[in-house]
């Protein structure tokens, strides 16, 4: 009796070191995959903020702010894929170094040793929630309105090729093309209104753009251009010019203005929810506006601008942008859950692929961590384009990936921690009836 005691003790306390020793073995592989991962997809961010330092002449300090404010969106993407690359190098290294083979020796089975684990990842997804739902949107809205106050202190910043600007006020500017490293401008066409009312144009064939030396003024100094006026109803004068300098006023300081809109991807979860609730509240009330009224029998009738007629042929179209602008938000939010879900989801899916392949260096982890990112970012997006074009519903679109993955995933947990797998047991019936 005692020794079954010692014995049920020893068995606790090296399931204790078991857990420990997982714990700590995947946190070291999850947060490495977290950190490169994260850099891969802020490579293209990165650009924007080396462009803002050190051509456009923004601040390290603001830099600095949008290169944070931009970490939880990538964050709530990575998340899913560091649980996948921890769990394929942790228990990949176990199967390679036989310690797998030494646990199922000791009595205790694969599913207990994964028991840990699976608490953590389901831990991260109650986390991930919430991350997803409040911070991500709020860190969106910020970034957001952090660029716009940027774009309005340094116009060079929001300068873009073959647009019509009315960001200065009382000046449309459009550029044809533009050298930044030279601060060349080329196609100008500038139009102004004096204070007397009467609108001038002014176009060039070159230039160059600059700010005043107290920020005060943008600078646009054309060659080869001409100037058109309007002096009166029926007097018009050209005037040609070899140089000409304009300067528009700019705001001085970086004001921090707070802003009340916000898109779909820039809403909390229980603004999402308001929205959707509105908007199916608002398509039920124009429904029953033409409850009762049959459009096939209508079309029957020979007065075809019959008022019913229209009447339903604008609540549809009504219901129909309602129906979209919903569509966004039930993107939005299962978007959200879907990718707090896959923190919890690929853990099952990483588990026994590392244990199959019996390879757990960190080569092999980040090499089958980046091939399947790149299907599941793909499909990720390719899902949130169908979903928002109205070709597959928003759960179909978000979920795809997840779905996707489901056969590949009972699959292998059978086979690694049950000995069992549904592919021999089909084989077998197959088998079993062409001999029958």
């Amino acid at each position: 009796m005692a020794l079954t005691k010692l014995t049920r003790r020893c068995i606790i306390e090296l399931l204790k070191i078991l857990d420990r020793y997982l714990l700590r073995e995947f946190i070291g592989p999850f947060f490495l995959s977290l950190f490169v991962l994260a850099f891969i997809l802020l490579m293209d961010r990165l650009f924007l903020l080396v462009d803002l330092l050190v051509r456009k002449g923004v601040g390290l300090d603001i830099v600095g702010q949008i290169m944070f404010l931009s970490l939880p969106s990538v964050i709530a993407y990575t998340s899913p894929l560091g649980t996948l690359i921890g769990s394929v190098m942790v228990m990949g290294r176990l199967a390679q170094d036989n310690e797998i083979t030494a646990i199922r020796a000791s009595g205790i089975s694969l599913f207990r040793m994964f028991l840990p684990l699976g608490i953590l990842a389901f831990g991260l997804m109650i986390v991930m929630m919430g991350f997803n739902g409040f911070l991500w949107p709020e860190s969106e809205h910020e970034v957001r309105g952090l660029l716009m106050d940027v774009a309005r202190k340094k116009p060079a910043a929001r300068i873009q090729e073959g647009v019509f600007m009315d960001d200065f006020e009382g000046y449309t500017i459009y550029i044809g093309r533009m050298d930044d490293r030279h601060s060349r401008i080329y196609d100008v066409a500038l139009f102004t209104k004096d204070p007397k009312g009467t609108p001038n144009l002014v176009t060039a064939k070159s230039g160059t753009i600059g700010n005043s030396p107290d920020e005060k003024y943008l600078i646009l100094t054309l060659f080869d251009g001409e100037i058109h006026e309007l002096i009166e109803k029926d007097r018009y004068r050209r005037l040609a010019f070899s140089k000409h300098t304009v300067n528009i006023p700019i705001d001085v300081e970086l004001v921090r203005k707070e802003r009340t809109y916000r898109g779909d991807r820039e809403l909390i979860l229980s603004a999402l929810f308001t929205k959707i609730n509105g908007l199916n509240k608002e398509i039920k009330e124009l429904r029953s506006t033409v409850k009762g009224i049959s459009k096939k029998e209508l079309d029957k009738q020979s007065i075809p601008a019959d008022p019913k007629l229209l009447k339903i042929e604008q609540v549809e179209t009504k219901v129909r942008y309602k129906k979209q602008e919903m569509t966004r938000y039930l993107v939005e939010t299962h978007k959200k859950f879907s990718l707090a879900f896959s923190c919890f989801f690929f853990l099952f899916f990483g588990a026994p692929l590392g244990i199959q392949l019996r390879r757990g260096g960190l080569g092999i982890g980040f090499i089958v961590g980046l091939v399947f990112f790149a299907i599941y970012y793909i499909l990720l997006i390719a899902g949130e384009d169908f979903a928002d074009s109205g070709k597959v519903s928003p759960f179909i679109g978000m979920w795809l990936p997840n779905i996707v993955l489901v056969p590949f995933v009972i699959e292998l947990f059978l086979r690694s921690f049950f000995e069992k797998s549904i592919i021999r047991s089909i084989r077998k019936s197959l088998i079993r009836i062409k001999l029958h």
